[in-house]
């Protein structure tokens, strides 16, 4: 017998090794060239990835093989102002495919950020992500050009279509990734083992917002506390944000998915970041 024991992984990890052992690696370099060049993005491929000009300023994609992740980063004019570090928390919480992170609360580089889960090139998943990318760099050009491709026909029967289809497959995937669950008014109660993941699906049927509440006592004063958090949003595809509650803040790790043509791997996707950064955010803050 071993004198060692092996530490048991965690539920995101099991998560992360299920979805990882069902996807095979491949490399998406070409079609997100061809779609940028469809969108009349300029861009040139460096040794990181694709950089794409939006509006003025650069937007990073590259094709993160080993999590089998498209990921975009665009830099942003930092912060220490208490009240637009806590704006930015609470917009962590909006149900989009970018947020807000930095790479070190020490530094000054703060930056938007997506990261979406492929199993095969999910091309109306990429719109979206560069929709939104260039709506907030002031590329409005570029954002009309992306969401005429993503949606050639709108109005409200498309997205009443589009959001049975997001629920029907949310379901779906949950039952795949053996994740038990219920659904009310609209919101899935997804069983975890440190509590309750909660699945709200975007009524236009864009996306699927995974939310974790966390043990929060720091209000928006904190501008150390405010920074870490965002700096903890720059670890995995998930973010942390903070909501207003009855009496106090609320803090929560949130993820969103892109709903067109979801994957169960994309469900477990969302479940297993939500969980490994509110693990993390347990032992960095002591809560464990």
């Amino acid at each position: 017998m071993s004198l060692f024991r092996r530490k048991p992984k965690s539920q995101g990890e099991r998560l992360g090794a299920w979805r990882i052992d069902a996807i095979p690696s491949r490399d998406f370099d070409a079609e997100i060239g061809a779609l940028l060049s469809e969108l009349e993005v300029p861009a040139e491929r460096q040794r990181r990835g694709w950089v794409a000009t939006l509006g003025d300023a650069p937007l990073l994609l590259h094709w993160l093989d080993e999590d089998r992740v498209l990921t975009g980063l665009a830099f942003l004019d930092d912060t220490h102002d208490p009240g637009e570090l806590t704006e930015l928390l609470r917009r962590n919480l909006d149900p989009w495919v970018l947020w807000y992170a930095l790479e070190d609360p020490d530094g000054d580089a703060l930056a938007a950020r997506f990261m979406l889960p492929f199993d095969t090139f999910d091309r109306a998943a990429a719109l979206l992500a560069v929709e939104t990318a260039a709506g907030l760099m002031a590329d409005d050009a570029v954002a009309a050009r992306a969401r005429e491709l993503r949606v050639p026909e709108r109005g409200e029967m498309t997205e009443q279509a589009a959001d049975a289809r997001t629920r029907a497959a949310l379901a779906t995937g949950l039952e795949a990734a053996g994740l038990a669950s219920s659904e009310r008014d609209g919101v899935w109660e997804i069983e975890v083992e440190r509590g309750v993941v909660q699945a709200i699906p975007r009524d236009t049927g864009e996306s699927v917002l995974f939310m974790h509440e966390l043990d929060y006592g720091d209000g928006t004063d904190h501008v150390p506390m405010l920074r870490w958090m965002l700096a903890a949003s720059d670890w995995c595809g998930a973010r942390l944000g903070l909501a207003p509650l009855p009496g106090e803040e609320g803090a929560f790790a949130a993820c969103t998915v892109s709903a067109a043509g979801l994957q169960p791997q994309a469900v477990a996707w969302g479940v297993e970041q939500i969980v490994r950064l509110a693990d993390v955010y347990d032992e960095k803050t002591g809560r464990t």
